[in-house]
C-alpha cells in the first residue's frame, strides 16, 4: 500500500472514529438534557419513564412507559394524569431547529396513552390552554400525528362523579402546524384527520347521560352508531328527586350521520358549527312526564328564540328524521296509569336549523307520521328564528280518527271517554310567543263525549247529558260536511312548552267548530 493510500484510510479512519465519539457524546448530551429538562419542568407537572432511546442520526427519540402528572398550583390536588407504553418522535429536523427555529419532524407517536382528568367548574380551561400556547416559542410542524388505543376518564373535582369516558381512541391528523405568531383565528392547521373511538359515555346535566357504542369522525362527516340519552334515575325515584316537573327520557337512535361538518373559531376559540345534513336513523323516544310534581314555572322560549339566543353561531341546512317513534306518557292522577299518546313510522324533515340564516331562508319543519293506532299525521311548520317577536305559522292534517283511540290518554288524565270518528281535521295555528289564532275544520261523524264517574270506568250520565247538548254530534249538516271553527284568540302559557300551546290551539278550534254553528266569521 503506498504511503498516501495509508494516510487517505489514517484519515478516514480518525474521521469515522471522530464521528462516532461524536455521536456517542451528543446522544449523551441529548439525553441528559432531555433528563434534565424533566427534573426542571414546573413544580405543578412531574414526569418519569423507564427508558430513553435515541439516535441522533435518524433524528428519533423514545420515551419507554413515560407516565405525567399535573397538580394544581393553588389546590395541590392532581388535576391530570397520562400514562402510556411509549411516546416517540422520528424524524426530528436539525436545520429547521437551528436554522428556521422550528420544530419539525416526522411523526409524533402516543401509544395506548391512558387520560385520567379532573374537571374543576371553578377553574377556566381556557386558561390553561392558553398558558400552553404562551410557552411554546416556536413553529411545531409533525408530518404525521398519531395517537392509538387511548382511553380518556373525566371526573367532577366536586364529588368524583363522572364526566365523560371513553375507550379503544385512535387519532391520526397530517400536515399538524401550531404557530404561536400566526393571527389566524385557529390555534393550529392541518390536513387531514380521523377519530374513532367506542363506549362513550357523556353526563350531560345532573339527571341525564348520553352513551355512544362506536363514532368515527373526520374532516368532512361524523358517524355514530349506538347513541342514547336515558335519564339516571327510573321513573319512581326520579319523581322523588326532582322539586319540579321535569321529563323522564330515553331516547335510543341507532344511527346518526352528520354531513359535510365545519367547525369555525374566532380568537383561537370554537365559535360556531355548520353541516349541510344532520340524518337520524330509526330513532325510538319514549318520555314520561309526571304531573304529580309541582309545576315547573320558568320561562319556557319558543324554539325561534333558543335558536337565536345560543352563544355560538349554529347552521344546519337540513335535517332528516328517518321512521322514528315517539311514547309520550302523563300521569296525572295518582291512583290512575298514565295515559300516553304515540306516533309511530314518524318521518321529517327539517330545514335552515340554526341562528345564521336571514329571509327568505326560514326555519322549515316537514313532518308524517301514524298517530295512535292508524290516523295520518302531516305536520308544516315555519318560522323565523331572526324575528324578534318569534311569529310562526303550524299547519296539520289529520287523517281518520277513532275518536276512541283517544282514550289511552283521555281516560286516565281527563276521567272521560270519546266515542265517534273524526274523519278529517285540518288546522294552521297563526301565533307568536304570546298569542296566536287557529282555524280549524273538521268532518265527523257520531261524537259522543261520555264523562265517567270518578272510579274512571262508569258513565256519568247527568254530566255526559249536559256536555253533548252543547257538541253538534255530526258535522253532516253543512254544506261541504265540514264544520269550521270561529276562529278567536288563544293566549300562550309562557311557563309551558309549545306543544302545550299547540294543543291549546287545537283544543280552542275543535270546540269552537263542535259547539259553535260550524260556520266561521268572515
Amino acid at each position: 500500500m503506498s504511503q498516501k493510500r495509508k494516510k487517505i484510510t489514517l484519515i478516514i479512519a480518525l474521521c469515522v472514529l471522530v464521528s462516532t465519539v461524536l455521536l456517542f457524546v451528543g446522544q449523551a448530551i441529548v439525553k441528559n438534557k432531555i433528563k434534565a429538562a424533566v427534573v426542571n419542568l414546573p413544580e405543578s407537572m412531574a414526569l418519569d419513564y423507564q427508558d430513553i432511546e435515541l439516535n441522533l442520526l435518524t433524528g428519533h427519540i423514545n420515551l419507554e412507559a413515560p407516565s405525567l402528572k399535573v397538580t394544581g398550583k393553588t389546590t395541590g390536588k392532581v388535576n391530570a394524569t397520562i400514562a402510556m407504553t411509549t411516546f416517540s418522535v422520528s424524524g426530528f429536523s436539525y436545520w429547521d431547529y437551528m436554522i428556521n427555529n422550528k420544530i419539525a419532524v416526522k411523526t409524533i407517536d402516543f401509544k395506548d396513552p391512558k387520560i385520567t382528568y379532573y374537571h374543576n367548574a371553578l377553574v377556566s380551561t381556557e386558561t390553561g390552554g392558553q398558558s400552553v400556547m404562551d410557552n411554546l416559542k416556536q413553529v411545531l410542524h409533525a408530518d404525521n400525528l398519531t395517537i392509538s388505543n387511548a382511553n380518556l376518564v373525566i371526573f367532577d373535582r366536586a364529588n368524583d362523579s363522572l364526566i365523560v369516558k371513553a375507550e379503544k381512541l385512535d387519532f391520526a391528523i397530517t400536515e399538524f402546524l401550531m404557530d404561536p405568531n400566526s393571527d389566524s383565528k385557529v390555534p393550529f392547521v392541518f390536513n387531514n384527520s380521523i377519530l374513532n373511538g367506542t363506549n362513550l359515555k357523556y353526563k350531560v346535566g345532573v339527571f341525564e347521560t348520553i352513551t355512544v357504542d362506536d363514532f368515527t369522525l373526520d374532516n368532512n362527516n361524523v358517524s355514530i352508531e349506538g347513541f342514547s340519552l336515558k335519564t339516571n334515575y327510573t321513573k319512581e325515584e326520579f319523581s322523588k328527586v326532582i322539586t319540579t316537573e321535569r321529563d323522564h327520557f330515553d331516547l335510543r337512535i341507532p344511527k346518526i350521520e352528520i354531513q359535510n361538518q365545519k367547525v369555525t373559531f374566532e380568537n383561537k376559540k370554537i365559535n360556531g358549527f355548520s353541516s349541510d345534513k344532520l340524518v337520524i336513523n330509526l330513532p325510538v323516544f319514549n318520555i314520561y312526564r309526571d304531573k304529580l310534581v309541582v309545576d315547573d314555572l320558568t320561562l319556557k322560549p319558543l324554539y325561534s328564540k333558543m335558536l337565536r339566543d345560543l352563544d355560538f353561531k349554529l347552521q344546519v341546512k337540513q335535517v332528516d328524521i328517518v321512521d322514528g317513534a315517539i311514547i309520550y306518557k302523563e300521569k296525572v292522577k295518582q291512583d290512575h296509569d298514565a295515559g300516553q299518546l304515540h306516533f309511530k313510522r314518524f318521518n321529517g324533515q327539517l330545514k335552515n336549523v340554526g341562528n345564521g340564516y336571514q329571509l327568505p331562508n326560514q326555519t322549515t319543519i316537514a313532518l308524517d307520521c301514524i298517530f295512535m293506532e292508524s290516523t295520518p299525521l302531516a305536520v308544516n311548520w315555519a318560522f323565523d328564528v331572526a324575528n324578534k317577536t318569534d311569529n310562526f305559522v303550524f299547519k296539520a292534517e289529520l287523517g281518520k280518527l277513532k275518536a276512541a283511540d283517544l282514550n289511552p290518554f283521555m281516560q286516565p288524565n281527563l276521567n272521560l271517554k270519546l266515542e265517534g270518528d273524526l274523519i278529517k281535521t285540518y288546522f294552521t295555528i297563526d301565533g307568536n310567543s304570546n298569542t296566536s289564532t287557529v282555524n280549524l275544520k273538521t268532518k265527523y261523524t257520531n261524537f259522543d263525549i261520555i264523562i265517567l264517574k270518578d272510579n274512571g270506568k262508569e258513565k256519568n250520565k247527568l254530566l255526559s247529558g249536559i256536555i253533548n247538548l252543547f257538541v253538534s254530534k255530526n258535522s253532516s249538516n253543512q254544506p261541504d260536511n265540514f264544520r269550521d271553527s270561529d276562529t278567536k284568540t288563544v293566549t300562550r302559557d309562557s311557563t309551558k312548552s309549545i306543544f302545550n300551546f299547540v294543543w291549546k290551539n287545537t283544543q280552542a278550534g275543535l270546540i269552537s267548530a263542535m259547539a259553535g254553528d260550524g260556520t266561521k266569521d268572515e
